[in-house]
């Protein structure tokens, strides 16, 4: 019967240690990032878009609007993993009524955050976030490979007199010289998602009669800056 005293309370001890073992490893598993992806049905997050679009012997055309993205039904993707649609809207702006323009797709799991735009899957983060971590954006497409880099993990975000406590920015690239530039950033939320956005896609002039080489004269391209006005769940 002592004995039996003995195994059952080791027992017990042993689903205690098991216990608190467990929960000493969930804070972990969250703390990977995910939730700096939010794939909940119902979710959005509401921009405002501004676009700068640069053409050939033309003057530039501001265009802003804004942009509605509300994260819809999961489904099974060709990789056999779970994916949730992302529909989007748009409108002129907030006396007019949202009009869907298309649909992208993203998902995410225990190794990182895949959103598909206009067909091409990008690797948008990597689990789990480290300050100044690299990955290739283009891991699940045939673009090439383009470095992507962690900066300002945790830092907090202002926008619009709204604080965002923690947020991580991405810097998808850096590419400058006397010909073109290519400077994309996208900032994230904890909580919320992708909350900024501004992506510098230039040729520069290139004509030595108009002795604009190396001035950085933008010949063509488009510049686009997207921040955060609102978020919630739609019921």
């Amino acid at each position: 019967m002592k004995n039996l005293k003995i195994s059952l309370t080791l027992f017990l001890l042993s689903i205690i240690t098991v216990a608190c073992d467990t929960d000493k490893v969930a804070p972990r598993d969250i703390d990977l990032g995910k939730d700096y992806v939010v794939l909940a049905k119902g979710h959005f997050v509401s921009y405002n878009v501004k676009e700068i679009q640069y053409s050939l012997n033309q003057p530039p055309t501001i265009v802003t609007y804004q942009l509605r993205e509300v994260v819809e039904n999961a489904f099974i993707d060709q990789s056999g993993k779970q994916s949730y649609r992302i529909v989007r809207y748009t409108r002129a702006n907030g006396r007019q009524n949202w009009q869907i323009v298309n649909v992208w797709t993203a998902r995410a799991d225990f190794n990182g955050a895949v959103r598909t735009e206009e067909n091409i899957p990008y690797l948008k983060l990597t689990f789990p976030l480290e300050e100044q971590k690299t990955w290739d954006g283009n891991t699940f497409n045939d673009l090439g490979r383009e470095t992507y880099q962690m900066r300002d993990l945790g830092k907090s975000y202002r926008f619009d007199f709204k604080n965002y406590d923690e947020t991580i920015t991405v810097i998808q690239s850096r590419d400058s010289n006397l010909v073109n530039k290519d400077f994309r950033t996208e900032v994230f939320a904890r909580g919320v998602g992708m909350i900024y956005k501004k992506s510098d896609k230039v040729v520069y002039c290139q004509d030595r009669n108009q002795n604009c080489l190396g001035k950085a004269i933008i010949e063509s391209g488009l510049i686009l800056e997207q921040s955060i006005f609102d978020t919630g769940i739609l019921k």
